[in-house]
C-alpha cells in the first residue's frame, strides 16, 4: 500500500492494476513503512507483500487513522490474462529477489513452484491454465501469497460494503488519477509508467486480451469474477 501522512491518504494495490506505476508516480509522497516485497506481517501473522486487501488492511494501525482510501481496478478479462503473464515473469525474477529471511524465501519458492507446475500442466496455454485453476485458488487469500488473481473487490469492499472512498479504473487511469489527486489536494505527478507491456490499456469500453482466449475461458472468468463485473460496471462478454 501507499501511505501519505502529509496528505492523509492511503492507496490499496490490487495485483495487475498499475500498482508499479502508482508507486513510481507517488514515491515522493509515500511514507509506508512496509516492504513492497515479501515480509512477515505481525498484524496478520503470515507472509504478505504490498498487495494487501481491505480485510488485511483492517488489521493494520493505518486503517484507524481516518485517511482517505483508494484503489484502482481493472476489467477481469485483461486482469486475468495479465496475471497469467505475471506468473511466468515471477518464475524468472523472484528467485533472485531479496528476502528478509531464509524461511520466507523457502516459502515463496514453494509457492512459485506450485505456480510453475500449473503452467507445465497447461503446457503454457492460457485457456488450459484458466480451465484448471481451482476456485479456491481464486477466492482464498493467503494460501499462495505469490498467486496474483484474487477478485479486485477484495481491495475495495469489505463484507459486501464499499470500504475505500475512491475507486479508479486502469482503463481510465490518467483521468481517474487526476480526480484522485484533486480530492486529496496534491499536484498531478509527472507521467511515469512501470511494468507496462506495449499498449497495455485498452480504450474505455473495450478489452485488450479477450481475443487471446476461447469462449470457455471467457465464461469461466465471468463466473469466477462475477462480483467484479457487477460492482465495477464492466460488461460481460456472452452474458
Amino acid at each position: 500500500m501507499i501511505v501519505s501522512h502529509a496528505h492523509r491518504f492511503i492507496i490499496l494495490l490490487p495485483w495487475k492494476t498499475a500498482s508499479s506505476t502508482l508507486h513510481a508516480r507517488l514515491s515522493a509522497l509515500n511514507d509506508s513503512p512496509y516492504s513492497r516485497l515479501y515480509y512477515f506481517s505481525r498484524y496478520l501473522n503470515r507472509v504478505t507483500h504490498q498487495h494487501i486487501g481491505c480485510a488485511e488492511f483492517a488489521a493494520y494501525p493505518e486503517s484507524r487513522l481516518g485517511y482517505k482510501t483508494a484503489a484502482f481496478v481493472r476489467n477481469p478479462y485483461d486482469r486475468v490474462y495479465s496475471g497469467f503473464i505475471q506468473v511466468q515473469r515471477d518464475l524468472r525474477t523472484q528467485v533472485d529477489a531479496p528476502f528478509p529471511s531464509p524461511w520466507i524465501r523457502e516459502l515463496v519458492l514453494q509457492q512459485l513452484e506450485e505456480n510453475r507446475q500449473r503452467l507445465i500442466a497447461a503446457d503454457g496455454d492460457f485457456d488450459r491454465w484458466v480451465a484448471a485453476l481451482p476456485e479456491h485458488r481464486i477466492r482464498a487469500v493467503g494460501i499462495n501469497t505469490s498467486f496474483p488473481l484474487h477478485p479486485a473487490h477484495y481491495w475495495t469492499h469489505l463484507c459486501g460494503e464499499r470500504y475505500v472512498s475512491f475507486v479508479g479504473t486502469v482503463e481510465n487511469f490518467e483521468h481517474d488519477l487526476m480526480a484522485f489527486c484533486a480530492e486529496v489536494g496534491i499536484a498531478v505527478p509527472p507521467r511515469i509508467d512501470r511494468n507496462v507491456s506495449g499498449n497495455a490499456v485498452a480504450p474505455v469500453g473495450t478489452y485488450r486480451y479477450t481475443g487471446a482466449m476461447n469462449a470457455a475461458s471467457i465464461e469461466r472468468i465471468n463466473t469466477l469474477f462475477h462480483d467484479d463485473f457487477e460492482l465495477f460496471g464492466y460488461r460481460k462478454i456472452g452474458a
